[in-house]
């Protein structure tokens, strides 16, 4: 009962962090009515996002293991519901600027203390908890989408609503998430996992998925508006669809089970360059561009699924660790992505544009040239009780009728 209690709090804090730091997006246009803002005040606004998220990571693992689960994820709440309260209240861009951050470091400081608190919980279906925890970024999404669509104009009291949920979420995370990790960090091994090929593969991964995935959530609105002259309210109906679809993700920990994690990795990018390039068909069908959002969406959380799993197969004593890295790169490969999106855009067509980033997402077949990502060499030198050991005796036999075969 405890477990299934965790599983649904933790999909509801992710829901929370990320689904505030989503709001502000799709509130956007009455926030630009009200302060005046230009295209760059707006790009700021959005990096100080992106700035408080990447800061947290840094930290999470950190505090997880110094702290413990439980501290670190009523922190991120706390951090959420002041930036969500000083949103609604404030006056100023500088106001907006810091009250950006501080919902930056809530997402930031949640996912990591949830992985490390799914082993205590969950034990043998951790994977499959991390995959539901991992959809509710989708309940986010919706929840933030039909809210800006029902109350674009009251996006205060909006924000101060979402402060209040993050509160009482804080007191539900006080008897669901467990203090400590299941498993304490060998001293010493945090190095060592910082120098395995294993990190090194999956953070080069998850660079390249979060350069990919820019395609959508920089480019899509601008690609509707610019390919089929979509209305605000008709963008919103876009990204509900992208949110409900991303509840699929919480599939991955079965389907990983099932298929393998290197073929799981091969179809998260196959769906989003696929996602990209149904979209620049949006100019002659609705229906298919909500159907790239359909594809985006199960792709897009199945994909950041995979990277949970990754992390826990990586190391079991620093999963906390590892996660923060691989969800520090996933935005510095969005902040690269759109960089690279508003260049090309600025020359392009943006069906073009789409195109380009569908022939990025095959360069995952590279990182699978060079690295075998199910092989036991991806666990750290750290986490020797992770490894797996072929249990089957060798008899004496047959190791003399290999010393004479040499």
């Amino acid at each position: 009962m405890r477990g299934y209690l965790f599983v649904v709090v933790g999909a509801w804090v992710i829901a929370i962090t990320y689904g505030v730091r989503f709001a502000f997006g799709q509130f956007l246009p009455s926030i630009q009515n009200e302060f005046r803002l230009d295209h760059d005040d707006t790009a700021l606004l959005a990096c100080s996002v992106y700035a408080g998220t990447c800061a947290a990571l840094l930290v999470a693992a950190y505090l997880t293991e110094r702290w413990g689960a439980r501290v670190t994820v009523i922190a991120a709440m706390a951090f959420a519901a002041l930036g969500a309260m000083t949103v609604s209240l404030a006056q100023s861009q500088a106001y907006l600027l810091a009250s950006l951050s501080f919902i930056g470091i809530g997402s930031g400081l949640s996912m990591p203390p949830l992985v490390a608190a799914v082993s205590v919980v969950c034990g043998r279906y951790k994977e499959r908890a991390v995959s539901i925890i991992n959809a509710g970024t989708g309940v986010g999404i919706v929840a933030a989408s039909i809210t800006a669509l029902q109350f674009a104009n009251t996006w205060r009291e909006c924000f101060l609503v979402f402060a209040l949920v993050s509160v009482a979420l804080s007191l539900a995370a006080l008897f669901a998430v467990p203090k400590r990790p299941a498993v304490a960090a060998c001293p010493g091994s945090l190095a060592r996992i910082f120098k395995s090929p294993g990190l090194h593969q999956a953070a080069s991964s998850a660079l390249l998925f979060g350069m990919v995935s820019a395609a959508i959530w920089t480019g899509g609105g601008l690609s509707l508006v610019g390919l089929a002259d979509w209305s605000a309210p008709e963008i919103s109906l876009f990204w509900i669809a992208l949110g409900i679809t991303g509840l699929l993700g919480g599939l991955c920990g079965d389907l990983v089970a099932k298929l393998s994690l290197a073929e799981m990795h091969s179809i998260s990018f196959v769906g989003l360059g696929a996602s990209a390039l149904v979209l620049t068909m949006a100019e002659h069908s609705a229906t298919l561009a909500f159907f790239a959002a359909c594809l985006f969406g199960v792709f897009y959380m199945t994909g950041t699924a995979m990277y949970l799993i990754w992390a826990g197969r990586i190391s079991r004593t620093h999963a906390p660790t590892v996660v923060a890295v691989l969800f520090f790169m996933l935005p510095v490969g969005q902040i690269i992505g759109s960089a690279i999106f508003g260049q090309l855009a600025g020359h392009f067509d943006f069906d073009h544009v789409l195109v380009v980033f569908t022939l990025m997402s095959s360069c995952f077949i590279l990182i699978q040239v060079v690295s075998k990502i199910d092989l036991p060499t991806a666990y750290s030198p750290g986490d020797a009780e992770a490894v797996p050991v072929d249990p089957t005796p060798v008899s004496k036999a047959s190791v003399d009728h290999r010393i004479r075969s040499l």
